[in-house]
């Protein structure tokens, strides 16, 4: 009665269908892999997908269940529709090598007419090796009344012991009761029990244990003669006649009793053994369990969690079939269906790593009160560097409500700003991530097809490619999406503001390879205005999710806006972070002012005296009355060379760009100017730069680095400033101030709002 069969075998549950019933209108699920991951944010529906198979099998069962609700009370019904891969036990009891009575049913029940319509293969010989399934309905009434689409209750329960279904909810199991093992036990064999008669295992027990010929069999009617009992179910002398040829029915955890173990090791151990039961006992079977498992993570270490998927993953390699040749103790067999919710992005990046194409991902999504949308993630890969970098970090984005993704440390350091979170909430509703080219192909939405809005920026350098010796400007990387925007447009002439966007996607097209001449200097472009470049760039990629920033993030913070509150935040570092380098400072100022002049000299005492630090010296009052002097008079000295050196506000945010890491407006960096291909900004600038670095603006280099913290100092200073002047008009002042930033953060919010997905 058991199953040898080779040959690659399909599953049992093949597709469910639901219409109409709690948050779905009408949802299909096409296929289920061996494990299937169920994913999405709270309230989105993952439950109620639990919920409908759930009552779909308490049904089967004739059991009384709590009625599901109907998803619009405006259609009289729902129905539920689970198709079945049928073509494995078709072949079983269609094989001339199976003969027994329960095959003889199963065919008679489910193959044989009037059924026969029902299935996609008939069993015409030229036929028989085409696959088969069953569709089953289950259509439930807006007064609770159900009915299924066929009468046939043989049928019904036959379904119900070819593909049972198991559920766990951690939530509400009971971690020191693991009786129920014992019933999914039962479930899975197909020998026939039925066979045993009662007076042949009391003649057993009576001829092997008895020292005298019936003793056994008279202390037996002397019981019955007293207690009254209920006969067992069929089910219950299954698993009475499997715990006899076992040492023991205790259930134990390592050795120990479950009493004595944690909740959430008895949950882990607990799902744990299930699993294996399933897969191992349905290895040599024809049933083909499904087992729900809502939050398995519930209890559970992060690390014990990846623990778990790993001894499931390999449970399941030890019985599977590699090679087309017999292999001992590894079976073609269907592995039961495992599916799992779960909120734990380590269950996810562990599920992906190890179980590669047998694996997909359900992505649930649900807007206010909208119906639950189903995607199917597209997370199986083939590039072996990404399946090695995915970790928690990446897997934490298949659960996200919004994506930013960006290019570096700098822009991360933007948007998880605490200061800018406060002023604009949406941001803690924002994953941003860092990425390069490998991570970002693989893990953007558009890819996985996540139901997730999200948003790429990126620096306008990965378009704009400048050959500086001979200013002439070509397009490159994501352009080819305005091509792309214009082909597609080319056939809608009748669209008016289709034209117009085609006619601006041509402008662009017509920059490439363009002469776009430079100031003398290199810091600027003569007539071309990259601002207004990126600005109608941005504006046709707007439906790719792309956003470039007009230089860098430095140039996005350090702009002619920003300026202003860029000197108070240099004036703040001054006075409140610049302490005196020296145990005796008396002692020191006094050698100072004998070798410098105050009025000329006092840059030269602040780069000599003092140094930054996270708090200042206790000083007595004449020392503090110096200090100040000379940190006042050096600020002015500072702000009149600056002005001295560079011509308007132009050049002198172009200064302090290129100081912290930043390019210039023809996208030049200090380090890529010492390159010979790139060597354009004139030699007496870069000569001011150094001498700004050594003496008016030393003390700054410590902050000049990426990782420094300048950027939290900046934005944290600048918006106390701003809500010390106007709290009221904080956020238009901020969009005044960093007009690139605020509108990627403007964006990202109205997209949360709608639930807006490109």
């Amino acid at each position: 009665m058991h199953d040898n069969t080779a040959g690659i075998l399909l599953m049992g549950i093949k597709s469910i269908r639901i219409k109409n019933i709690l948050s779905f209108d009408d949802v299909y699920i096409d296929s289920f892999e061996d494990f299937n991951l169920i994913i999405g944010r709270n309230n989105s529906g993952k439950s109620n997908l639990l919920k409908v198979f759930k009552y779909f099998y308490e049904k089967l069962d004739e059991q009384r269940s709590i009625p599901l609700t109907l998803n619009s009370n405006y259609t009289p019904s729902g129905i539920i529709t689970i198709t079945y891969d049928t073509t494995r036990i078709k072949k079983i009891v269609t094989s001339t090598n199976n003969n027994s009575r329960f095959h003889k049913h199963i065919y008679n029940t489910l193959f044989k007419e009037p059924n026969k319509n029902k299935f996609t293969a008939l069993f015409a010989p030229e036929r028989k090796k085409q696959n088969s399934e069953y569709s089953l309905t289950l259509t439930i009434s807006n007064d609770d009344s159900i009915s299924w689409s066929t009468k046939d209750k043989k049928l019904l329960s036959l379904i119900k012991i070819i593909f049972p279904f198991f559920y766990i909810d951690t939530r509400r199991m009971d971690l020191y009761n693991w009786e129920d093992i014992w019933r999914i036990i039962s479930s899975i064999n197909s020998f026939n029990f039925q066979k045993i008669s009662e007076d042949e295992i009391l003649k057993f027990l009576d001829e092997n244990i008895s020292s005298r010929d019936g003793d056994y069999k008279k202390y037996i009617t002397r019981i019955t003669d007293v207690i009254d009992t209920k006969p067992y179910t069929y089910k219950e002398k299954v698993i009475n006649y499997i715990k006899i040829a076992l040492k023991g029915h205790i259930f134990t955890n390592s050795g120990e009793d479950i009493l004595h173990q944690s909740d959430g090791t008895n949950s882990h151990k607990y799902i744990e053994t299930i699993i294996k039961l399933l897969i191992s006992l349905s290895r040599t079977e024809f049933i083909t369990p499904t087992i729900y498992i809502d939050e398995p993570e519930i209890g559970l270490h992060p690390k014990l969690g990846e623990q778990f998927i790993t001894t499931i993953h390999t449970t399941y390699n030890r019985y599977k079939k590699s090679v087309p040749e017999k292999e001992s103790g590894k079976y073609s067999t269907p592995y039961p269906c495992l599916i799992f919710s779960t909120h734990a992005p380590n269950i996810l990046k562990q599920t992906i790593k190890l179980f590669s194409t047998d694996q997909q991902i359900l992505h649930f999504s649900k807007k206010n009160k909208h119906s639950t949308k189903i995607s199917k993630l597209n997370s199986q890969y083939s590039d072996l560097r990404f399946i090695n970098m995915f970790s928690d970090n990446e897997a934490r984005l298949f659960f996200s409500e919004y994506i930013l993704f960006v290019e570096g440390s700098t822009e991360m350091e933007v948007f998880q700003n605490s200061s800018l979170a406060r002023i604009y909430p949406d941001l803690g509703r924002i994953d941003i991530y860092a990425s390069d080219d490998v991570m970002l192909r693989n893990i953007n939405p558009t890819y996985s097809q996540a139901a997730i809005p999200f948003l790429i920026v990126k620096d306008i350098d990965k378009v704009i490619k400048l050959d500086y010796k001979n200013e002439i400007l070509s397009l490159d990387g994501d352009v080819s999406l305005v091509n792309k925007l214009i082909r597609k447009g080319s056939l809608k002439f009748y669209n008016p503001s289709l034209i117009k966007k085609i006619d601006s996607a041509k402008e662009i097209i017509r920059a490439d390879k363009s002469k776009k001449e430079m100031s003398v200097d290199g810091l600027f472009f003569k007539t071309f205005k990259i601002e207004n470049f990126v600005r109608d760039f941005n504006k046709l990629l707007k439906s790719f999710n792309l956003n470039y920033m007009t230089t860098t993030i430095e140039g996005a913070l350090i702009n002619e806006h920003s300026l202003k509150y860029f000197y108070r935040w240099i004036c703040h570092i001054v006075f409140n972070q610049l302490d005196v380098n020296n145990e005796n400072p008396k002692k020191m100022f006094a050698g100072l002012m004998r070798t410098y002049n105050l009025k000329d000299g006092a840059i030269s005492i602040l780069n000599s005296a003092f140094v930054l630090s996270t708090h200042l010296s206790i000083l007595d009052p004449v020392e503090q009355k110096l200090v100040f002097k000379v940190k006042k008079r050096a600020l002015f000295l500072i702000k009149k060379s600056i002005k001295g050196d560079f011509k308007n506000n132009k050049e002198i945010t172009t200064l302090f760009r290129l100081l912290f890491g930043g390019k210039t407006a023809t996208l030049i960096s200090l380090e890529m100017n010492l390159k010979k291909s790139c060597q354009r900004i004139d030699p007496s600038i870069t000569a001011t730069i150094k001498k700004y670095k050594s003496n008016e603006l030393k003390f700054l280099l410590p902050y000049t680095t990426k990782t420094s913290g300048w950027v939290t100092s900046f934005l944290d200073f600048t918006i106390a400033k701003l809500e010390q002047e106007n709290a009221d008009k904080i956020a238009e002042n901020l969009r005044f101030l960093f007009p690139e930033i605020i509108s990627i953060i403007e964006q990202a919010s109205s997209s949360i709002d709608i639930g807006e997905f490109h």
